[in-house]
């Protein structure tokens, strides 16, 4: 019985072009509707101009269908779908010598529960309406020519989480960058 010889060729031609995950672009929009405790006279800084170009990490973001078994009756339990769950987001951001971009995401914090200190407003929390209704995260996907491929829009996004930032001596050819874990209610997508 013959078999069929591996050709690199068909093996080309069989996978495609493929996704680069380099190809992205992320953009927040409706954060300027941001209110909350304490700092509520201070506005968030405006990044809409650079954004993009400092989120140099994001994902394009995944869920889960919580299960539940249901084991009426004799032989083997059926898992059953009851809810869907939206993993948070994750972004990496790169930070401008004016610290524009940390500064904003810290801010947004401290509406959403006041910081602590001398402020009347130390550990009051703010309406969800307040601090994450109507904010809105984008991630697309991009092909080589620059064009969209799927379009992730995460609705009603905060903030839950800052990284620390590295200060050290031996980190010499680099520049500053932080971690921002964000939560959101659901996500919708768009194949273009």
């Amino acid at each position: 019985m013959a078999t069929a010889s591996f050709k690199i060729s068909d093996f080309k031609t069989s996978i495609g072009n493929l996704v680069r995950p380099n190809l992205f672009n992320a953009t927040l929009s409706g954060y300027k509707n941001i209110k909350g405790v304490g700092t509520t006279t201070v506005a968030l800084p405006d990044i809409d101009s650079t954004f993009k170009f400092r989120c140099e990490k994001a994902e394009l973001p995944g869920r889960t269908l919580a299960t539940a078994e249901d084991a009426v009756g004799s032989g083997p339990s059926l898992k059953l779908p009851y809810d869907i769950t939206y993993n948070d987001m994750t972004l990496s951001i790169i930070c401008s010598t004016d610290m524009k971009e940390r500064d904003f995401f810290e801010r947004w914090m401290n509406k959403i529960i006041g910081p602590g200190g001398a402020s009347n407003s130390a550990g009051l929390v703010s309406y969800y309406n307040d601090y994450a209704l109507g904010v809105e995260l984008k991630v697309e996907q991009l092909n080589e020519a620059g064009k969209t491929l799927i379009s992730y829009t995460l609705k009603d996004i905060y903030p839950t989480a800052l990284t620390p930032m590295n200060a050290s001596w031996e980190e010499t050819n680099t520049y500053q960058r932080f971690g921002v874990t964000l939560a959101y209610r659901y996500h919708t997508y768009e194949l273009k």
